[in-house]
Protein backbone atom coordinates (compact mmCIF):
# COMPACT_ATOMS: atom_id res chain seq x y z
CA UNK A 1 0.00 0.00 0.00
CA UNK A 2 1.45 3.40 -0.99
CA UNK A 3 0.66 6.88 0.18
CA UNK A 4 -1.21 8.78 -2.54
CA UNK A 5 -1.82 12.44 -3.36
CA UNK A 6 -5.41 13.79 -3.54
CA UNK A 7 -5.35 13.31 -7.34
CA UNK A 8 -4.52 9.59 -6.95
CA UNK A 9 -0.84 9.73 -7.95
CA UNK A 10 1.81 8.16 -5.69
CA UNK A 11 3.22 10.64 -3.15
CA UNK A 12 6.96 11.31 -3.42
CA UNK A 13 9.13 13.56 -1.34
CA UNK A 14 10.30 16.61 -3.23
CA UNK A 15 13.79 17.87 -2.53
CA UNK A 16 15.74 16.92 0.58
CA UNK A 17 14.46 15.23 3.71
CA UNK A 18 16.70 17.49 5.81
CA UNK A 19 14.48 20.15 7.35
CA UNK A 20 17.10 22.48 8.83
CA UNK A 21 20.52 23.20 7.38
CA UNK A 22 22.99 23.72 10.25
CA UNK A 23 24.88 26.27 8.13
CA UNK A 24 21.77 28.30 7.27
CA UNK A 25 21.74 32.06 7.91
CA UNK A 26 18.77 31.58 10.25
CA UNK A 27 20.80 29.26 12.49
CA UNK A 28 23.70 31.75 12.50
CA UNK A 29 21.23 34.46 13.46
CA UNK A 30 20.06 32.41 16.49
CA UNK A 31 23.70 31.88 17.51
CA UNK A 32 24.58 35.56 17.20
CA UNK A 33 21.46 36.54 19.12
CA UNK A 34 22.30 34.04 21.90
CA UNK A 35 25.93 35.23 22.10
CA UNK A 36 24.78 38.82 22.40
CA UNK A 37 22.14 37.97 25.01
CA UNK A 38 24.75 36.19 27.14
CA UNK A 39 27.18 39.11 26.83
CA UNK A 40 24.48 41.62 27.80
CA UNK A 41 22.94 39.74 30.73
CA UNK A 42 25.60 37.22 31.69
CA UNK A 43 28.88 37.25 33.56
CA UNK A 44 32.47 36.51 32.62
CA UNK A 45 34.23 33.43 33.92
CA UNK A 46 37.78 32.19 33.45
CA UNK A 47 38.40 28.64 32.17
CA UNK A 48 41.60 26.83 33.22
CA UNK A 49 42.11 23.63 31.26
CA UNK A 50 43.33 20.50 33.04
CA UNK A 51 46.25 18.51 31.65
CA UNK A 52 46.36 14.85 32.65
CA UNK A 53 49.65 12.98 32.57
CA UNK A 54 49.04 9.27 31.85
CA UNK A 55 52.24 8.17 33.63
CA UNK A 56 51.09 9.63 36.98
CA UNK A 57 47.55 8.20 37.02
CA UNK A 58 46.90 6.16 40.17
CA UNK A 59 45.94 2.64 39.07
CA UNK A 60 43.59 2.05 42.01
CA UNK A 61 41.74 5.37 42.20
CA UNK A 62 42.13 6.30 38.51
CA UNK A 63 43.05 9.88 39.31
CA UNK A 64 46.09 11.87 38.31
CA UNK A 65 47.95 13.35 41.24
CA UNK A 66 50.38 15.08 38.89
CA UNK A 67 47.77 16.92 36.86
CA UNK A 68 48.37 20.51 35.92
CA UNK A 69 46.02 23.33 35.06
CA UNK A 70 46.74 25.99 32.53
CA UNK A 71 48.18 29.05 34.29
CA UNK A 72 46.36 31.36 31.87
CA UNK A 73 42.58 31.55 32.03
CA UNK A 74 40.42 31.93 28.93
CA UNK A 75 37.57 34.37 29.40
CA UNK A 76 34.15 32.94 28.57
CA UNK A 77 30.72 34.50 29.09
CA UNK A 78 27.83 32.61 30.62
CA UNK A 79 24.62 32.68 32.63
CA UNK A 80 24.70 31.35 36.18
CA UNK A 81 23.02 31.94 39.51
CA UNK A 82 25.44 32.04 42.46
CA UNK A 83 24.41 29.61 45.17
CA UNK A 84 24.46 30.36 48.87
CA UNK A 85 27.04 28.48 50.90
CA UNK A 86 25.65 25.44 52.62
CA UNK A 87 28.79 24.12 54.34
CA UNK A 88 27.28 21.08 55.98
CA UNK A 89 29.00 19.46 58.91
CA UNK A 90 29.48 15.81 58.06
CA UNK A 91 31.06 12.83 59.76
CA UNK A 92 34.53 13.78 58.48
CA UNK A 93 34.32 17.57 58.84
CA UNK A 94 32.94 20.36 56.70
CA UNK A 95 31.51 19.17 53.42
CA UNK A 96 30.85 21.44 50.45
CA UNK A 97 28.27 19.75 48.21
CA UNK A 98 27.48 22.98 46.36
CA UNK A 99 26.88 22.59 42.63
CA UNK A 100 26.52 25.28 40.03
CA UNK A 101 25.33 25.20 36.42
CA UNK A 102 27.05 27.51 33.96
CA UNK A 103 25.25 28.03 30.62
CA UNK A 104 27.46 29.10 27.71
CA UNK A 105 26.92 29.65 24.01
CA UNK A 106 28.09 26.43 22.33
CA UNK A 107 29.55 27.95 19.15
CA UNK A 108 31.41 30.77 20.93
CA UNK A 109 32.91 28.26 23.38
CA UNK A 110 34.12 26.08 20.50
CA UNK A 111 35.61 29.13 18.77
CA UNK A 112 37.51 30.25 21.88
CA UNK A 113 38.70 26.84 23.12
CA UNK A 114 38.80 24.79 19.91
CA UNK A 115 36.94 21.96 21.68
CA UNK A 116 34.31 21.44 24.35
CA UNK A 117 35.53 22.13 27.91
CA UNK A 118 37.24 19.15 29.55
CA UNK A 119 35.82 17.49 32.63
CA UNK A 120 38.16 18.16 35.56
CA UNK A 121 39.06 21.65 34.35
CA UNK A 122 38.61 24.63 36.63
CA UNK A 123 36.34 27.63 36.32
CA UNK A 124 36.91 30.82 38.28
CA UNK A 125 33.90 33.08 38.76
CA UNK A 126 35.02 36.59 39.69
CA UNK A 127 31.56 37.51 40.98
CA UNK A 128 32.24 35.83 44.33
CA UNK A 129 35.91 34.87 43.71
CA UNK A 130 35.10 31.15 43.71
CA UNK A 131 36.76 28.25 41.93
CA UNK A 132 34.72 25.40 40.49
CA UNK A 133 35.59 22.03 38.96
CA UNK A 134 33.70 20.77 35.93
CA UNK A 135 32.10 17.40 36.73
CA UNK A 136 29.61 17.07 33.86
CA UNK A 137 28.82 18.55 30.44
CA UNK A 138 25.27 18.69 29.12
CA UNK A 139 23.73 19.86 25.90
CA UNK A 140 21.61 22.91 26.48
CA UNK A 141 19.06 24.55 24.25
CA UNK A 142 18.52 23.56 20.63
CA UNK A 143 17.15 25.61 17.74
CA UNK A 144 16.55 24.27 14.24
CA UNK A 145 18.47 21.05 14.97
CA UNK A 146 21.55 22.98 16.04
CA UNK A 147 22.90 23.26 19.57
CA UNK A 148 22.80 26.77 21.03
CA UNK A 149 23.78 26.22 24.65
CA UNK A 150 26.31 24.18 26.58
CA UNK A 151 25.73 23.47 30.27
CA UNK A 152 28.66 22.87 32.59
CA UNK A 153 27.76 21.32 35.93
CA UNK A 154 30.44 22.16 38.47
CA UNK A 155 31.30 21.46 42.09
CA UNK A 156 33.23 23.74 44.40
CA UNK A 157 36.92 23.20 43.85
CA UNK A 158 38.81 22.02 46.90
CA UNK A 159 42.54 22.51 46.90
CA UNK A 160 44.61 19.50 47.78
CA UNK A 161 48.11 19.01 49.17
CA UNK A 162 48.61 15.83 47.12
CA UNK A 163 48.37 17.42 43.69
CA UNK A 164 49.31 20.67 41.99
CA UNK A 165 46.03 22.47 42.63
CA UNK A 166 47.63 25.56 44.18
CA UNK A 167 49.60 26.43 41.04
CA UNK A 168 46.89 28.58 39.40
CA UNK A 169 47.13 32.31 39.72
CA UNK A 170 43.69 33.73 39.06
CA UNK A 171 43.77 37.06 37.26
CA UNK A 172 41.63 39.84 38.59
CA UNK A 173 38.94 41.01 36.20
CA UNK A 174 39.62 44.23 34.34
CA UNK A 175 36.34 45.76 35.50
CA UNK A 176 34.92 46.69 38.87
CA UNK A 177 32.53 44.23 40.52
CA UNK A 178 30.71 45.33 43.66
Amino acid sequence: MAIRNPDGSIYSVSGSTQQFDPESPEHNLFNQWDQEAIRQGGSPIFYYEVFIQPQTVDKLYLEDRGKHWSPIGIELWCFYEPVANQNLQGLFGIDAPDEMIFELNYRETLQKLGHVPKIGSRIFSPHKSESWKIIQRNDGEFKMWGQLRLQLICQKFQESTTDNSKTIHQPLPDFKIN
